[in-house]
């Protein structure tokens, strides 16, 4: 399973041509077990400049499986990931991408990333990065 974050989408919606992008839809071409999270979807939902942009966005995320996120465990996980991090001299720039690395870590998902502080995190835990996420 692989846990695309909002700036893989953002790379893939803008068709940037980066390693992300292309990697993106390659794995949408073969159908690969593809997740979002409700953060994911927030994200990169607030980002459409307008309702009909959004509604394009939602239908496109609503196609892949959805890591739902569980307030109890992943504010948890996600304030535990953050200290953990800081305890290794990296301090991640956003809770957002502590909730979603802990959605991950949960579900033992791979994340597609086009963000460095997934790569810094990744190595304060044990957040596994897909081979073509940005490091």
């Amino acid at each position: 399973m692989i846990l695309v974050d909002s700036s893989a989408w953002v790379e893939f919606d803008r068709a940037s041509g980066s390693a992300v992008d292309v990697s993106l839809a390659g794995l949408i071409a073969e159908e690969a077990p593809l997740v979002v999270t409700e953060p994911v979807v927030m994200e990169v939902c607030a980002g459409a400049k307008s309702p009909r942009r959004e509604r394009d966005l939602r239908r496109l995320l609503g196609r892949f499986g959805l890591a739902r996120f569980d307030p109890a465990a992943d504010f948890n996980g996600a304030l535990t990931l953050y200290r953990t991090c800081r305890s290794c001299g990296v301090t991640p720039r956003g809770l957002i991408d502590c909730m979603i690395a802990a959605v991950a870590l949960r579900h033992d998902a791979e994340v597609l990333s086009h963000d460095r502080d997934f790569a810094r995190m990744a190595e304060a835990t044990g957040l596994r990065l897909h081979v073509d996420s940005l490091r």
